[in-house]
């Protein structure tokens, strides 16, 4: 499956760069890490925590190398209840990928705007009240942050495969 990622440069797409990650596998990661290898950035936006199926991100070690802030933003408010069960059902390392979810922390909620439906985010190496305020810097046109927002549209009308890229 396709991950984008997106610099911006204030509220201007700056660079964009295509990943491909793995369905159900534990590669985002490390493609993540692979894509912002080369780029100075500021902070990481995440729409979820889990790519591609259950393939699930592991903010604190993005945050510790990285060493930058990880926010994980939602639309709607996640079911971790649900998480786990279909976890426990579906994967023989489910417990490696619960505590990926669970080392997130905090789900906190708020609306950027006060006409929005509530965002959900969870913080990695930054407050909670700073997360707020830059995730109300990008939310210009929706209540998502612009660099989500045009990721996912990216993401979406790319829609590749590994196979279908020629990698193996």
């Amino acid at each position: 499956m396709s991950l984008v990622a997106v610099w911006f440069n204030g509220l201007r797409i700056h660079h964009v760069q295509l990943g491909i990650v793995e369905v159900d596998g534990l590669d985002t990661t490390d493609e993540i890490l692979r894509l912002l290898s080369r780029r100075r950035t500021d902070i990481v936006f995440l729409s979820g925590v889990s790519f591609a199926g259950f393939n699930i991100v592991d903010c604190r070690r993005l945050n510790r190398v990285l060493r930058i802030p990880i926010i994980v933003i939602s639309r709607e408010k996640p079911n971790n209840a649900s998480v786990k069960r279909a976890l426990r059902k579906h994967f023989a390392d489910w417990k490696t990928r619960w505590r990926l979810v669970r080392n997130l922390g905090r789900i906190h909620a708020f609306a950027p705007k006060a006409s929005h439906q509530p965002l959900y985010f969870e913080a990695v190496g930054i407050s909670a009240t700073t997360a707020k305020t830059i995730i109300e810097a990008y939310c210009t046109t929706s209540r998502v942050p612009e660099p989500i927002r045009v990721a996912g549209i990216l993401a979406k009308g790319l829609a590749l495969t590994r196979s279908e890229l020629g990698w193996h």
